[in-house]
């Protein structure tokens, strides 16, 4: 434990560590016992007839504040760090180019969807047949030949995945798949998913995002929680942040929806990136539904503040 001195000619306090608690408090991991034990050392200073009762708070603080920036320094060096600090721009529609120009496999199955490039944006048009499928995949060890320096898509660290879009037209009418009055397909969708293949694959309407459930049977692919969100009205920069078991989505700061990640690896078909590593899509990826939609930005980084979402969920 802590040792301390006193100098009667100085009436100074002099903090001697123990090698064996110096290694557990900088190396050890940050939980109770580590409070427990700055606590009791804090104490025994309050305690401490050496010093002045007027200089006795002001001691205490400081030490207080030291011993707190050891352990922090601790809990930094045990923590695993994120891959980048920095956001990754996996697309930039400013470049002059599609996302297919810029490392991404673009994939259209069914037909062919019609895609411009515009204003620093890229187009994707199905609208004209719901059958056609057709978006752009990236991963970090390549999907179907995908180039995009996506990075490791930690959970457990966090990251987060940034994009700019805008859902011109869409429509999924006749998509209940479960027969429970609930539409279960979207012309525009987003598949995030982390280096363990858990993610989350969101669908966007015009007026409403909302995940795609897991797991395996009947329920897989059915439409889960849910919010009320104009993705119509204007081009919107949106964030989606995983971390842990969790996801959250929000635009400009503002949350709007928020919940567990999926496991959809019961997926059988092709293409199956659902068994694919720290992968993301953005398109249509529905032979019973479809959109136009305008892409300006895609980017990967670090989660700001790693504290654990809990989920928020809202159904219909």
């Amino acid at each position: 434990m802590y040792r301390i001195k006193q100098t009667s000619a100085s009436s100074r306090i002099w903090i001697e560590y123990s090698s064996r608690l110096a290694r557990r408090v900088r190396k050890g991991p940050w939980n109770a016992a580590r409070f427990h034990s700055l606590a009791r050392f804090v104490l025994m200073l309050g305690r401490c007839p050496g010093l002045l009762p007027t200089r006795r708070p002001i001691a205490l603080i400081c030490l207080a504040l030291s011993c707190l920036a050891l352990a922090t320094t601790g809990v930094s060096a045990a923590r695993p760090r994120p891959a980048a600090t920095a956001p990754i721009v996996l697309y930039d529609g400013a470049l002059g180019n599609m996302p297919d120009n810029q490392g991404w496999t673009y994939l259209a199955t069914g037909g062919s969807a019609t895609r411009t490039l515009s204003g620093g944006t890229t187009t994707l048009d199905t609208s004209g047949n719901k059958g056609i499928s057709a978006g752009y995949f990236a991963a970090q060890g390549g999907f179907l030949g995908s180039t995009a320096p996506v990075p490791t898509l930690d959970r457990t660290i966090g990251y987060t995945v940034s994009f700019t879009a805008q859902v011109e037209l869409e429509d999924h009418a006749g998509s209940d798949k479960n027969g429970d009055g609930k539409e279960d397909r979207a012309g525009f969708s987003l598949i995030v998913l982390s280096s363990d293949k858990r993610g989350i694959e969101l669908g966007f309407w015009k007026d409403r995002i909302w995940a795609q459930e897991g797991g395996s049977g009947s329920a897989l692919f059915t439409q889960a929680e849910g919010v009320p969100f104009d993705t119509q009205a204007r081009r919107m920069a949106y964030t989606l942040t995983v971390l842990g078991d969790g996801y959250s989505l929000s635009s400009n700061g503002m949350p709007i929806l928020s919940g567990n990640l999926r496991d959809y690896t019961a997926f059988s078909g092709f293409p199956d990136p659902y068994e694919t590593p720290s992968l993301i899509f953005l398109g249509d990826d529905t032979s019973s539904a479809s959109a136009r939609i305008s892409l300006a930005s895609v980017a990967v980084g670090p989660v700001a503040d790693r504290k654990a979402y809990v989920p928020l969920l809202m159904r219909l």
